[in-house]
């Protein structure tokens, strides 16, 4: 409807049209409230990376919608240290790095979440396998460069990768980035002299 078309509509019903002006703003300013709230809902209030709720609702049709998939799973180092050492507060900042790092490859068919405590998840729909690799060099890079910084915080990350292909599932691509994940936690220790826990 044009603004003129909507004036004369206006004109016609008289002081009515006021008040249907108000209930349709109000209604737009409700809408839009409710849409910011789901949104803050859907956000894990640590980070900013999407929370474990998002992760669940955007995976629910992934294997129907996505012919391949690329998964991710990380796993921060050094948490408890960070909280028994330095503080919570140490701690908080130490997953907001790591959060950080995943925000800065997440655009596109890639997409970061936060699924509790110190894990993280990044899915890479409709990829080729070679695509991981990639992405994992960008993450490294990003991580390496917030790592520069000089606010007494170094985070480190274990990383997993695994690929599905035709027919998937998806939980069973999760596992297996999840054992890859843990391997590369033990080569971490290990090169550090410390034993995996």
């Amino acid at each position: 409807m044009s603004g003129g078309a909507l004036q004369e509509f206006l004109d016609e019903i008289g002081s009515e049209g006021e008040d249907l002006l108000l209930l349709v703003s109000e209604t737009a300013e409700l809408v839009d409230y409710y849409r910011r709230l789901l949104e803050r809902l859907e956000l894990d209030s640590l980070t900013g990376l999407p929370g474990a709720n998002k992760y669940h609702a955007y995976t629910a049709t992934l294997e129907s919608h996505s012919k391949t998939v690329g998964m991710l799973f990380f796993d921060v180092n050094d948490l408890k240290y960070y909280n028994d050492n330095k503080g919570h507060h140490a701690g908080d900042l130490l997953l907001q790095k790591a959060a950080e790092s995943l925000i800065m490859i997440s655009e596109g068919n890639v997409r970061s979440f936060r699924l509790g405590g110190d894990e993280f998840v990044t899915i890479i729909t409709n990829c080729k396998e070679k695509d991981l690799d990639y992405i994992i060099s960008k993450w490294r890079e990003a991580l390496a460069e917030l790592n520069t910084r000089d606010d007494g915080i170094h985070c480190s990350v274990s990383v997993g990768a695994a690929f599905g292909a035709s027919g998937y599932k998806l939980a069973e691509v999760l596992e297996d980035a999840d054992k890859r994940m843990y391997e590369d936690k033990v080569r971490i220790k290990a090169a550090r002299g410390q034993k995996p826990r």
